[in-house]
């Protein structure tokens, strides 16, 4: 294997070919290896820079960075390797697309086919690689099961398609703020303490209180008491035990404070503080809810908690007496959809939180209730005034609300008293049960309010108007495409790593609600109750009898996707398929895929482009770099090859790839990584590795052998979540 390293276009060694491209099939931009350098900077400072980009309409998980996948696209696209093409690719590398970059490249790329290129995204997700395959002129095509993917796709590039510059970010502002401003008005009633302290109590920290079975004394299961260690603060709940309850006050504390939670360890398990009994199977239908403190933002002094002041909230009978009445005014249902109960990753569940109308308190519940009708009505004003399809794009849009609502304002968001901030509760990749939640009023212009929400939808709905090409968005599964043979001319995807996340158990929350404003706007993907989930390629132990069986039922369902995207691209097109995960099951499902199929790898190049600070990060198991696999279809077969041949190989690699990348900066790890994904490549394109036990031994082999280099790469070989 020759690694070169001479380019006088290049700051950093230049990725690794692996295998050399199959005959009469001529190389594309991305065969030269320069992916992980302009594309990981650009899409790493997007991330920062907070670009105003699709990502701020709706809610969806583990979207790349749109500067990252606009040149991924580009160099998949591209036949040309020279000057030009990399002056294209640098130009077009801003978190807010540059109309003259863009147009030179739609024109570019076009001047190489006989006739449009066509792209495939066969999991499209949040719809960053349709957006920006369109957005270079290409005609293309994106698919995914799940039909809250589905929608999001074509609310944000669909819709607008069809129709003229009408000022539509206007028309969707105003839209937005008569929304809002009668949604305030609905809902005065609902929050007395507006008036009161001048609309600055903007929250509400509740916990749950348990009455217990053997000698009647109240006490509190709360687990988060702090409520402030911002700037040198130090504020918390303090309990004592009175005679018949726990009481609590609102105090300084030192820094070291060490609080008595009932809850004894992890174990579930709560003990009385009275008599000492301890109680399992703990349930909060059998609880009650406890308001525990106000929160009050002063422009001045900052934030405050007070003592939850009499009449903070109406009585709970009159609230669902109004939700019963507004319910049977839409003619609709609260969400019945069960969660799943999975133990560590969907756990509210396991608490008595099991439909997706309990994750909200009643108020919360019925702040929805009141947003959905207000958007409902907003609909039939748009179409008398503009038509059917403008009304839908910005509904489409505005039902960001919903999900800002749904992540931000329910029992299962949590305050963050290090930065005196709202945290979200759907950001993946599981479903975490708190005892102690913060409850917003979001018409005040505190924390994760909508009026905020409603100016980044607004710029989010400008960058997703900009035009292009052609794009086709359906519900489809990756396993069965609805295209014909030899159809495309690059397939780009980014797929659900294995077990990371389980989107239709995370996207049920959001579809369950926005189900009852478009269910007769758009029938077709809100027909049923939940989302898609039999089809979904994930691997999940709950959906299976025993973890080989879980193992075995993705190796099967990945397989069948590899060679249904052979099918269908033609002989000299491009499969870019993006991949990244830290345990070894994850990659031997990689490896099986690759050998059931045509395709030869014939590089694997690291993007670094994931968030460091995201929630998921702070795991031990954790990856900051994600892999691009470029293959071709070939019609050799793949021969068998030696683990020592691999090894030494992979070993070349480290030397002049993966150490010269640390000395750019790269953490060692994800440089680590980068050696790795080459060798799970190599091993991808043998059909049998010599001297070993299995595709996993092989690999576990050749990552002990990166770590002799690189200490700190670590490759879990562990069970299915």
């Amino acid at each position: 294997m020759e690694i070169s390293n001479n380019s006088s276009l290049s700051r950093a060694p230049i990725s690794p070919i692996i295998a050399e491209l199959p005959p009469l099939v001529n190389k594309r931009l991305i065969d030269f290896g320069m992916l992980h350098l302009e594309a990981s900077l650009a899409g790493f400072g997007e991330r920062y820079k907070r670009g105003e980009t699709s990502h701020t309409i709706h809610v969806w998980w583990a979207r790349r960075p749109h500067t990252a996948m606009r040149a991924l696209v580009f160099a998949s696209i591209c036949k040309e390797y020279s000057k030009e093409s990399f002056e294209n690719s640098k130009l077009l590398l801003s978190s807010k697309p540059n109309y003259h970059a863009v147009k030179r490249s739609q024109v570019y790329l076009r001047s190489q086919y006989d006739s449009t290129p066509r792209l495939l995204d066969m999991f499209g997700g949040g719809g960053t690689i349709g957006f920006e395959s369109r957005l270079l002129g290409v005609e293309t095509y994106s698919i995914d099961v799940n039909e809250l993917s589905v929608f999001i796709q074509k609310s944000n590039f669909e819709y607008s398609n069809v129709l003229e510059d009408l000022h539509l970010d206007q028309v969707l502002l105003k839209s937005g703020m008569r929304v809002l401003e009668k949604l305030k008005c609905d809902t005065e009633w609902l929050y007395p303490l507006r008036e009161k302290y001048n609309d600055l109590a903007f929250g509400y920290i509740w916990s749950y209180s348990r009455k217990c079975d053997n000698c009647g004394y109240r006490y509190l299961l709360m687990k988060r008491p702090w409520l402030s260690k911002k700037k040198g603060k130090s504020q918390a709940f303090v309990l004592t035990e009175g005679d018949r309850s726990q009481e609590t006050r609102i105090s300084d504390v030192d820094k070291d404070y060490k609080f008595s939670t009932s809850w004894l360890n992890r174990s579930g398990q709560i003990k009385c503080p009275k008599c000492g009994i301890i109680s399992r199977n703990i349930d909060v239908r059998a609880c009650e809810d406890e308001l525990m403190s106000v929160i009050i933002s002063n422009p001045r002094n900052g934030k405050s908690f007070i003592a939850t002041p009499k009449h903070s909230i109406p009585a709970s009978e009159e609230i669902l007496r109004l939700e019963e009445k507004l319910l049977d005014e839409m003619n609709v249902s609260l969400p019945g959809s069960k969660l799943p109960k999975w133990s560590g990753i969907v756990n509210p569940s396991l608490y008595g939180i099991e439909t997706h109308s309990d994750f909200l308190n009643p108020r919360q519940r019925l702040l929805l209730l009141y947003l959905i009708r207000s958007l409902r009505e907003e609909y039939s004003l748009l179409e008398g005034n503009y038509g059917k399809d403008l009304s839908k794009w910005v509904i489409a849009n505005l039902s960001g609300l919903i999900d800002q609502l749904v992540d931000w304002n329910c029992r299962l968001s949590m305050w963050i008293p290090q930065n005196e901030q709202v945290g979200r509760a759907f950001s993946g990749p599981g479903i975490a049960m708190y005892w102690d939640y913060v409850e917003t009023d979001p018409l005040l212009r505190g924390p994760s309010n909508l009026w905020d929400k409603l100016k980044r939808i607004a710029d989010g709905a400008k960058f997703t108007a900009t035009k292009g090409g052609s794009i086709s968005i359906q519900k489809a599964a990756a396993q069965k495409l609805p295209f014909e043979d030899a159809f495309f001319d690059a397939i780009v995807t980014d797929p659900p790593y294995y077990d990371n996340i389980f989107y239709s158990a995370l996207a049920d929350f959001f579809y369950s609600w926005k189900r009852l404003l478009f269910s007769r706007i758009e029938p077709g993907l809100f027909e049923k109750e939940s989302t898609e989930s039999d089809s979904e390629l994930v691997a999940a132990s709950f959906r299976s009898t025993t973890e080989e069986e879980t193992h075995k039922k993705y190796c099967l369902e990945l397989e069948k996707a590899f060679n249904e995207a052979a099918r269908v691209l033609k002989r000299d097109g491009v499969f870019s398929f993006i991949y990244s995960h830290s345990s070894l099951n994850a990659w031997d499902a990689i490896v099986h895929a690759y050998r059931s199929s045509p395709f030869i790898v014939t590089s694997a190049q690291p993007l670094s482009i994931e968030r460091k600070q995201r929630p998921r990060a702070m795991t031990s198991e954790a990856v900051n770099t994600c892999i691009v696999f470029v293959a071709r279809k070939a019609e050799a077969s793949k021969p068998k090859k030696t683990l020592e041949s691999i090894i030494e190989s992979v070993s070349e690699i480290i030397v002049k790839f993966s150490i010269p990348l640390m000395k750019l900066g790269w953490d060692e790890n994800d440089a680590a990584l980068a050696a790795f994904a080459n060798g799970v490549g190599l091993v991808a394109n043998s059909s049998e590795v010599l001297n070993v036990v299995d595709t996993k031994d092989a690999l576990m082999k050749i990552a002990d052998e990166i770590k002799k280099t690189m200490p700190k790469f670590f490759m879990r070989s562990r069970k299915v979540l």
